[in-house]
């Protein structure tokens, strides 16, 4: 992959694909966009939902590793147990990974872990905390064969303008029969395609005020 940092309008990085030509976060903001679709709109929304305990998350796209980041930090003075399974078929290279200034926005003390969700060895569930079970897999939506119940997804591929098959019907419906009832579904696409293949599986949908930058984003409920 053709890789380079760039700077976002809050001040935090992301990556440009030139190969896709596209970047892996909102240029109005890497950690205001994470923080408004996945954390505020997804985990907060569904812990102030269902005031559950034990929480699965499924995300697909790890990436910079960011929304992993924000889970960590938001669940800090909170009781829940997580576990955060991630698919990322294709690692960033840790000379990218160091450069990110993620850190030095948001605090040093998050360095350990962040440095931790990125190193630790693929496919293998990792207790990093007291509350938290992470699982990285390298492997597609397309190839794995899903077997938990997951309470939450965080659908945070590239476009799919850019990468049409990951958000094609078919992964959606693995996707939608490997999800608790009342489970969510938070990503900051709102094409119109895929908002209604999410209703023909049987998905309700919300339309919510997007991130800066961007009119909407969508949350899904089974």
């Amino acid at each position: 992959m053709s890789l380079r940092i760039i700077k976002t309008s809050d001040g935090s990085d992301t990556i440009f694909n030139s190969e896709l030509n596209e970047t892996y976060h909102s240029l109005n903001g890497s950690i205001n966009e994470s923080n408004i679709v996945y954390i505020q709109n997804g985990l907060e929304y569904y812990l102030n939902r269902k005031k559950e305990n034990n929480i699965k998350i499924l995300e697909i796209g790890f990436g910079t590793g960011l929304n992993f980041l924000l889970t960590y930090i938001f669940l800090e003075k909170r009781n829940e147990k997580i576990y955060y399974h991630t698919l990322e078929p294709y690692p960033l290279p840790n000379e990218i990974i160091k450069k990110l200034n993620y850190i030095s926005k948001i605090g040093n003390q998050y360095g350990d872990i962040f440095n931790l969700s990125h190193n630790l060895k693929n496919d293998k569930k990792n207790a990093v905390t007291k509350k938290i079970d992470f699982l990285k897999s390298k492997i597609s939506i397309e190839d794995i064969a899903l077997s938990n119940n997951y309470d939450i997804i965080f659908f945070d591929a590239f476009a799919p303008s850019k990468q049409p098959s990951i958000w094609n019907k078919k992964n959606l419906n693995k996707i939608y029969s490997n999800m608790k009832y009342g489970a969510i579904l938070v990503t900051y696409c709102s094409s119109g395609q895929f908002k209604r293949d999410l209703k023909s599986i049987g998905f309700e949908v919300d339309v919510l005020p997007g991130p800066m930058g961007k009119k909407e984003m969508v949350r899904a409920i089974k």
